[in-house]
């Protein structure tokens, strides 16, 4: 038994936790072996086991340095490990790419970081100062004596990137929900460089978007960005055809447009125009397959020598065909990031990665061998799921992901990076533990299993720096303390939800509560747009669609009317304004936002919907087919809801800037 617990430790597997309601719950044995058994080990096998916690253990003392071996950039220590019977020895370290060739003549001085008997041998970790090394992946090999290493040097900042300390008033949106210009039923990269200009126009320094991740082209109906297909790909349904040079002279086009399908003014309808936008870009495709000069052909193939890891991910018939709209989405997206930075936004684009992928999509089949078995992602019970949720979203197995030196999550995260000011990871506990949900003894069980958080960690910060991108971290519900502490430190701005943030007894927070390395939003996608939160449409909808019984129903307006009156208390204490349950929603919004714009949070963020006043949600939790989630469209032009709110948008500013 000491040797499976032992394992359980080595391998992430998690002890105990606090649930919500403060009790401490110790996981039961059965529960671990069966996390263990999804990544793969037979907790019956005795040798599997001692041989695993060896290698995990002990094993590492036997080689001088791990594969990946993390330097800090401001204070360049490298661990090494040694028999200390080698004390009197040289080592050299070379590192080829940046032509380093250093050599400590004598181990003996060194500092000890620790150290490790086995077989009566004692071995040391000793700090090697080494020379400074640019931020990023390095290449390495070291000799001790007659021994040597290849590592992979991560030199890494003390912070992730950042912009200056000034206040911003940034904007949230899900692309597919902008009105189309072109009439093709959604939201497109040429729809969002006119929101992008009129928002820079009012004094916006960012745009939250929805996740972009490509979806699934033979089943448009999964229309989640949550549930993707793979999160290193975009979805080609946000090509615009205006943007692309290929539309240019284009005669099947042409045709093919003037005969484009008439669209809903309230929801996307996903089949209709997924089916006619690929025809749309197989006219495209076959126009640069015939007509591109080879300048741009060359421009193609540069693209796909770059991107090769993630393209080489994609399970199609066509790769040239899925690469050439790969290529077409990443350029338009540069051209948005582009027209916010010479608009004079800050940060520009913010990217949104989600925390899993589908599992039966082109993400989870190329890099199968990284996923645990039968295990999914979800979170433990909480008072809106007392039996916890299961998201469906298969779990990767820790230990897998150090393959390549975690070239699965260094590409992940860059491909997320590129061509934006900004990324939000979502559930951002996930780089230290996330909650596996799978089956036990033909019952639904769970528990915590952790994961390389170190590494994980100095990716994102690496990225940050290469790619001069800021990272936001989800922190919402419950997070380890060390969590949120190394996020501060690494300065990863936290994400702070107006509706979430209350005291013991349920009062709204000051809004001087929210940190100032924080990005602030009233809600976000899965809850309701103000105005339909103020008059509870929701709750209407979820007893029309069958989710809340007459009772239930009563009870949420019950609730609801409490909930209203704090923020009425809120709104009281930080502006002095006294409004009432019949002010009107909008009012009320403006009031609530005008007294958020004066949280230290450096990053606020409205949502267009509110601008737009919708009532109609994005997305109900814990539905599928009862309610048309991810299709909700805006009810005009994002220029002309910015125009319409300029006022409000000033006061914000002004605020913003005191």
């Amino acid at each position: 038994m000491h040797s499976l617990s032992q394992l359980y430790y080595l391998h992430g597997i998690g002890y105990e936790y606090t649930k919500y309601t403060g009790e401490h719950v110790i996981f039961d044995e059965s529960t671990r072996k069966q996390a263990l058994s999804c990544c793969g080990i037979d907790t019956q096998d005795s040798d599997v086991i001692n041989q695993l916690n060896f290698a995990l253990d002990a094993g590492t003392w036997l080689n001088l340095l791990p594969h990946t071996s993390i330097i800090e950039a401001h204070h360049p220590i490298l661990k090494v490990r040694v028999d200390e019977r080698l004390l009197t020895s040289s080592c050299t370290l070379s590192v080829p790419s940046l032509d380093i060739h250093f050599t400590c003549e004598n181990l003996q001085g060194l500092a000890v970081l620790g150290d490790y008997g086995l077989n009566g041998i004692r071995y040391l970790e000793l700090a090697l100062p080494v020379p400074e090394m640019p931020i990023g992946y390095h290449d390495a090999l070291i000799t001790v004596a007659d021994q040597q290493a290849h590592s992979q040097l991560w030199i890494t900042p003390k912070e992730s990137f950042s912009i200056d300390d000034k206040k911003r008033l940034g904007l949230s949106i899900q692309l597919y929900s902008l009105c189309n210009e072109e009439g093709l039923g959604i939201g497109d990269f040429a729809d969002l460089t006119k929101l992008i200009k009129a928002a820079a126009t009012n004094n916006m320094d960012y745009v939250l978007l929805n996740p972009l991740h490509l979806l699934f082209e033979h089943s448009p109906e999964r229309a989640s960005p949550y549930s993707p297909n793979s999160r290193a790909l975009l979805n080609p349904l946000y090509i615009a055809v205006s943007l692309c040079e290929d539309a240019k002279n284009n005669n099947a086009l042409d045709k093919l447009l003037a005969n484009k399908p008439q669209t809903d003014a309230t929801y996307i309808d996903y089949t209709s125009v997924s089916d006619f936008k690929y025809q749309v870009f197989s006219c495209l495709y076959q126009q640069f397959c015939e007509f591109a000069s080879e300048e741009r052909k060359q421009q193609f193939a540069r693209f796909c020598e770059t991107h090769k890891h993630s393209l080489s991910t994609m399970l199609v018939g066509d790769r040239d065909y899925a690469s050439y709209l790969q290529w077409q989405a990443h350029l338009q997206l540069n051209i948005c990031q582009q027209a916010a930075r010479d608009s004079g936004m800050a940060i520009g684009l913010i990217n949104d990665l989600a925390v899993g992928c589908a599992g039966d999509g082109s993400e989870f089949k190329s890099q199968n061998e990284l996923f645990a078995e039968n295990a999914h992602v979800g979170a433990p019970p909480d008072p809106w799921a007392e039996h916890g949720q299961n998201w469906g979203l298969p779990a990767l197995n820790p230990q897998k992901l150090s393959k390549d030196n975690f070239a699965f999550y260094r590409s992940l995260i860059r491909a997320n990076m590129e061509d934006v000011g900004g990324l939000r990871i979502d559930h951002v506990m996930a780089i230290r533990r996330l909650w596996w949900c799978f089956e036990n003894n033909s019952q639904q069980d769970g528990c915590y299993v952790y994961y390389p958080f170190e590494q994980l960690l100095a990716v994102l910060k690496i990225e940050s720096h290469l790619n001069q991108c800021v990272v936001i971290g989800e922190d919402l519900g419950v997070v380890p303390n060390e969590v949120r502490e190394a996020l501060k430190a690494g300065a990863i701005y936290s994400n702070g939800l107006f509706y979430f943030e209350k005291d013991y007894q349920g009062e709204f927070l000051a809004a001087e509560h929210f940190a100032p390395h924080s990005l602030l939003m009233i809600a976000n996608h899965d809850v309701p747009p103000f105005k339909g939160w103020w008059i509870g449409h929701d709750i209407t909808i979820k007893q029309q669609y069958g989710l809340l019984d007459d009772e239930q129903t009563r009870a949420q307006f019950d609730a609801r009317n409490i909930e209203k009156h704090r923020m009425l208390n809120f709104i009281a204490r930080e502006s002095h304004q006294h409004l009432s349950l019949e002010t009107d929603a909008f009012t009320v919004y403006e009031a609530l936002a005008s007294s958020l714009a004066a949280a230290p949070a450096k990053l606020f963020t409205i949502q267009i919907d509110d601008l737009d006043q919708q009532i109609l949600p994005v997305n109900i939790p814990g539905t599928d087919k009862e309610y048309p989630n991810w299709r909700r469209l805006l009810s005009r032009p994002a220029a002309q809801i910015i125009e319409a709110q300029q006022s409000f948008l000033a006061n914000l500013i002004s605020i913003r800037n005191q």
